[in-house]
């Protein structure tokens, strides 16, 4: 071990508690940390897809999505602050959401995940920003952090939206 490296156990959540921003320890059941919790998971598995995507254009939104979930983790964990997801992430979101739609066959049907590898890791993705939505409602935030729940509920679709692309769906590809 590097002796410049900083500690990544403490112990000190060995009892079933940990720290948030100021709040002091907390239970790890609680509802905020579910939240916290499960968007982290939702950043992660995004970035599962970005590794598979690529530098290009879906790579770069993707680090963009994640960039904003780090955002609206950090309103969570600090209810007494001021939001720092707003308006324009929800622009930010309709806009990708707009313009890649417009790039996509969208089916009619069910869709079955499974189609490419970067496929399945964007429809995994969206079920966990959907589980994130779920805690963020369940937790009581919807009128707390107004922003961040219309924001992960419309990356799902955005989500569904690039998967479709990323499985060869391009309504581009399909003209030429």
């Amino acid at each position: 071990m590097s002796e410049g490296n900083p500690p990544v156990s403490t112990g000190r959540g060995d009892d079933g508690t940990t720290t948030l921003l100021g709040s002091g320890r907390m239970g790890k059941d609680d509802p905020r940390i579910t939240v916290l919790g499960d968007i982290d998971e939702a950043s992660s598995s995004i970035g599962l897809a970005r590794a598979e995507a690529g530098s290009g254009d879906l790579g770069q939104l993707l680090l963009e999505i994640q960039r904003l979930l780090y955002r609206t983790m950090g309103d969570v964990a600090m209810p007494k602050e001021e939001n720092s997801v707003g308006e324009s992430d929800l622009k930010f979101i309709d806009e990708a959401l707009t313009e890649w739609k417009d790039r996509t066959e969208i089916p009619r049907g069910f869709v079955i995940p499974g189609e490419s590898r970067l496929g399945a890791s964007l429809d995994l993705s969206r079920s966990v920003v959907r589980r994130a939505e779920r805690s963020l409602v369940a937790a009581g935030y919807s009128g707390e952090h107004p922003y961040a729940l219309r924001v992960v509920n419309r990356l799902s679709d955005l989500l569904f939206v690039l998967a479709r692309n990323a499985d060869g769906k391009s309504s581009l590809s399909k003209r030429s």
